[in-house]
């Protein structure tokens, strides 16, 4: 219930944000790639500043106008603070740190969505063909099946992800291939035991018995008893897509779409310019705990349907 709470949350976070982009939020503040929130303020460029609030160091002078001389008055243009306008503030650039987390939330339900069904789909059919029909076409596709294996799929995303190729990959399309490779590799080997012994079960030789058409045995009788173990499998599978296509952002590749791996991008970049202590860390935090929560509330749901299936049902008297 937990997980299905979470993903209810990241849903809306979905939703909301392209509602509010378009009718409430003006897009020059709070788009998360374009948006920006600046005060301006003049301040005097000093050797040691003494008085923040109207005197400014050599970093700052030097970001704000690099031509800039002691005693000088420089305008300096610092982040919106956190207030109405702002709820969760604004990153060193200015830019809506609560736009930038819906904006993310976006993009990462519908790859994750999009890697889970892709991921039970593909599983499910390769092994109730595999299952239904045995001989070369189960040999043939075990063996593909293994070698998917000998790749983890996360990492060939990243690798993907990281081409060329990956420059043209949005976050369905990301999804899409993740989910057509894990569901052809671990899940389908995993779904693929169930269907099999399923196929033994004398419900399918009595089906067989009258007269049953291959696709009612398979679709009635043999793709219901995989959908649990199929549901677990791409439930479980699919944080590592999540984790991937983060990292993928975090290094600056992709389609240059906003995710919460530009926003670890964007806290880790700033203190090369500022200094460690400088570290937005309210941007560092929000966007991995985000990653983290939306790859939990899969892997708990998967649990729940473990739990639900698996255990046994005991009838009292």
């Amino acid at each position: 219930m937990i997980g299905l709470v979470l993903l209810l949350i990241f849903a809306l976070m979905a939703v909301a944000y392209p509602i509010l982009i378009r009718t409430v939020w003006d897009p020059n503040i709070y788009d998360p790639e374009t948006g920006i929130d600046l005060t301006v303020v003049d301040k005097v460029y000093v050797e040691e500043v003494t008085d923040p609030a109207t005197e400014v160091g050599r970093v700052d002078a030097f970001l704000n106008d690099p031509f800039a001389q002691l005693g000088d008055v420089v305008t300096v243009r610092a982040p919106a603070p956190t207030g109405l306008a702002h709820l969760l503030g604004t990153d060193p650039w200015g830019h809506d740190v609560l736009a930038m987390l819906l904006a993310g939330a976006s993009s990462a339900f519908v790859m994750a969505t999009t890697a889970a069904l892709t991921t039970a789909i593909v599983a499910i059919t390769i092994a109730a063909i595999a299952a239904f029909y045995g001989g070369w076409i189960d040999t043939v596709l075990s063996n593909i099946s293994g070698a998917l294996l000998l790749l983890p799929v996360p990492l060939l995303m990243i690798i993907l992800g990281t081409s060329e190729i990956g420059e043209h990959i949005g976050p369905a399309q990301f999804g899409f291939i993740y989910g057509l490779l894990a569901g052809a590799g671990a899940a389908a080997i995993v779904v693929r035991s169930q269907a099999v012994t399923t196929m033994r079960r004398p419900f399918i030789d009595a089906a067989r018995s009258t007269g049953a058409s291959s696709s009612r045995i398979v679709l009635r009788h043999l793709v219901p008893h995989l959908i649990p173990l199929a549901a677990i499998a791409m439930l479980i599978g699919v944080t590592g897509a999540i984790v991937a296509d983060a990292f993928v952002s975090f290094l600056a590749y992709g389609d240059n779409r906003f995710s919460w791996g530009t926003m670890l991008n964007a806290a880790i970049r700033f203190p090369s310019l500022r200094g460690l202590f400088d570290t937005p860390w309210h941007l560092l935090i929000i966007g991995g705990i985000a990653i983290s929560l939306l790859a939990a509330s899969f892997y708990l749901v998967a649990i729940g349907i473990h739990t639900a299936f698996d255990t046994p049902k005991v009838k009292r008297s």
